[in-house]
């Protein structure tokens, strides 16, 4: 097999941005949001459960020096986050303020006595798909890999007297707002052996039991606040304080294994107890299942730099959802997805990928997606490890219902007939009742989400012989034109909008283009709109225009100009974005890459195709390789040929047949094929 991770860089995202300087039209182009792509580069499996890095208190994922931020000009460091404070577990993955930053179970190598430690300089990292390595400046290397099992963790101590101090309360991040940690309702730590610890700690409303195993070092005492305490037991009610356990060495290197569960302390212990071969053989069972996860796709290009960028975004698009199927706290069915962090992010571009190429966690997606609503009552926006899972947001509603679309069109296997009836009950909640019956939102975006969820699943339902439902839903979609001005062919402009405003949310894919250019009066009126958004004539405002693949709201607009016929344009911009928004490093990212959603966009638009979320649609632009091969998930092979140099798109063919209109539908990806994409320069 090739060796795909050598051209991964898990650290591709973690630090502020650091891309090429913008020429053309993208130098037009306004970054909104925090310019950073908030990575982290910690030990994980493709959709793992564990994920394990330093911890240094940083903003988002627990690594790095950054305080949170929401804009290009407010983005700040901080001296306090520049320490290894650790190895800590389950990370969030390009998140900005998600308010649940996990970071649980801190090991932190040290000498001395536990209460003076504070934190050690990092000297050097290393890491590949599924490992990480960190040295600090008092010699000691640790490192960490993971299984679907369990985390483990190895440290080498330049001497003999070497200690750890694990601290299972943690929750969050540095303490500088109350939304950024949280501190344990209750728990109980047990040293049960030497060799054995036991904690189970109620963490952000969860239940959560871990299991930690030693090998070459022995549990000596519990800890609270860093210092020592008698007995072998602690139970605790809400507290400020920190608890845990402090382990010493027997020679120079020590390793642990840690398990955990959101179920009961049966599941964590028996995963515990599964041989699985030592730290060195979870390592390279972690490096083959990444190999076996990115060979998915397979470029063929000579360009060693393009097959950095694109694997390590493939990488970083294959962290989340988590797999945690048989844990759930909501329902006793075994399928059980976290981290949909959020909705807003993966819907458009990071589900349809997975829904094309991965079978087993696509079905626990679909299935946790659907259970969800069932047992809910509501399909899953923003869905983390908290009490109830579900966390309030008003970015925007409904748009589960478009990936459960986006599976049918796949052939996901699922119960769609019960996928029906909990869109129904989503639907039907008192939430969406002003909305169904005519009420126009201040949050106008909120109505189109609910008109394009409803015409999204129609074919669902007439699937599951609901043709009058069908009827009924796609006669309510059709109503997504209340939105729009007539006077100005922009959606109204005196609405509240999140992360943008009228004109960012103007160009969204709609599932009547036609129509919508019409609105804007006729496609020449259309084509003159998206020339002002997107730079090629004088920019009217400052605040409106695109944002270059740095905030979700932007990421399909470019594929507005595919509509119009106007293939150059689309051609143009992504090229631009290519060239200046994605390159390697730690600053390779435009933006937040938000569980995915970014790099998975821009797998998308180095591929040449694109899924229109809800839709039965791919659209054609221009690939960036010169061969991509997709492994689709039923077993078929999907080809993707570019023929000729350059970067405008004038032809098309599929299997044969002509594209007239440079598009083909996902039905006919799945079945599999060779797609022809002719390119000329100008």
């Amino acid at each position: 097999m090739i060796d795909f991770c050598k051209y991964v860089d898990v650290f591709l995202g973690c630090s502020e941005i650091d891309l090429p300087a913008p020429q053309g039209v993208a130098a037009t182009w306004k970054f909104i949001k925090g310019i950073t792509g908030n990575t982290s580069p910690g030990a994980a499996l493709p959709f793992g459960k564990y994920s394990c890095c330093t911890y240094t208190a940083g903003y988002p994922t627990g690594y790095g020096d950054q305080l949170p931020n929401s804009n290009p000009q407010n983005l700040k460091h901080t001296d306090e986050c520049k320490k290894f404070l650790g190895l800590s577990h389950f990370q969030q993955s390009g998140t900005g303020a998600i308010d649940y930053y996990y970071n649980y179970c801190i090991i932190a190598p040290f000498f001395g006595d536990p209460a003076t430690f504070k934190g050690t300089d990092i000297e050097d990292e290393y890491a590949h798909p599924g490992y990480y390595a960190v040295k600090t400046a008092d010699g000691i290397c640790s490192e960490t890999t993971v299984s679907a099992k369990s985390a483990y963790h190895r440290f080498r101590f330049p001497q003999e007297v070497g200690k750890l101090a694990v601290d299972f309360t943690n929750d969050g991040l540095l303490k500088k707002s109350e939304r950024d940690y949280a501190r344990p309702d209750s728990g109980l730590i047990r040293i049960v052996s030497p060799t054995e610890v036991y904690a189970e700690i109620m963490l952000s409303g969860v239940p959560t039991y871990f299991c930690l195993q030693l090998k070459n070092a022995r549990a000596v005492s519990l800890l609270q606040n860093n210092r020592y305490i008698a007995g072998k037991e602690i139970l605790f009610g809400k507290t400020e304080d920190t608890f845990g356990v402090c382990i010493e060495a027997d020679g120079e290197t020590v390793e642990t294994r840690l398990s955990v569960s959101i179920k009961n302390s049966t599941y964590a212990q028996a995963d515990l107890a599964v041989d699985e071969g030592g730290f060195d053989a979870v390592r390279d069972a972690a490096y083959e299942k990444w190999n076996k996860a990115l060979s998915r796709i397979q470029i063929e290009t000579d360009d060693e730099r393009q097959k950095n960028i694109f694997y390590s975004n493939l990488y970083h698009t294959l962290i989340k959802p988590c797999s945690r199927t048989g844990e759930s706290p909501l329902w006793e069915e075994k399928s059980f997805c976290v981290d949909f962090a959020t909705m807003w992010d993966i819907y458009k571009t990071q589900l349809p990928l997975v829904f094309s190429l991965y079978p087993e966690i696509s079905k626990e997606i679909v299935d946790t997606i659907i259970l969800c609503g069932l047992h809910t009552g509501q399909l899953p926006h923003t869905f983390l490890l908290t009490k109830g899972c579900h966390v309030p947001s008003d970015q925007a509603c409904m748009l589960a219902e478009h990936s459960l679309a986006d599976a049918y069109f796949r052939n996901i296997p699922a119960d769609y007939k019960q996928a029906l009836k909990a869109i129904l009950k989503d639907l039907k909640r008192e939430h969406y009742a002003d909305i169904i019956s005519g009420v126009i939102p201040n949050r106008l975006t909120h109505f189109l989400d609910v008109c394009e969820a409803c015409y999204a699943v129609a074919d669902l339902a007439e699937s599951q012989d609901e043709a009058a439902l069908a009827k009924e839903l796609r006669a309510f979609a059709d109503t997504w034109t209340d939105a729009y001005d007539p006077a100005t062919g922009y959606i109204y402009e005196d609405h509240d909008y999140y992360e943008g405003n009228y004109r960012n949310y103007s160009f969204r894919l709609l599932h009547d283009m036609e129509k919508r250019m019409e609105l804007a009066g006729g496609v020449d009126a259309f084509v003159k709109q998206l020339d002002n958004f997107f730079g090629f004539t004088e920019i009217d405002e400052h605040f409106g225009c695109f944002e270059g693949f740095n905030n979700e709201s932007d990421m399909e607009t470019p594929w507005a100009y595919h509509f119009a016929k106007r293939y150059d344009r689309l051609c143009e911009v992504l090229q631009a974005g290519e060239d200046s928004m994605f390159t390697t490093g730690r600053g390779g990212l435009p933006g937040n890459n938000d569980s995915g959603g970014t790099s998975s966009c821009h797998i998308w638009n180095c591929l040449g195709i694109f899924p229109v979320t809800g839709q039965n649609l791919m659209l054609i632009g221009f690939p960036k390789y010169e061969k991509s091969v997709l492994q689709l998930h039923n077993g078929n092979t999907l080809t993707i040929e570019k023929q000729g140099k350059g970067i405008y798109t004038k032809s098309a063919t599929f299997n044969g047949e002509d594209l007239p209109d440079l598009r083909f539908s996902v039905t006919d990806m799945m079945n599999g094929g060779t797609l022809c994409i002719t390119c000329e320069e100008e």
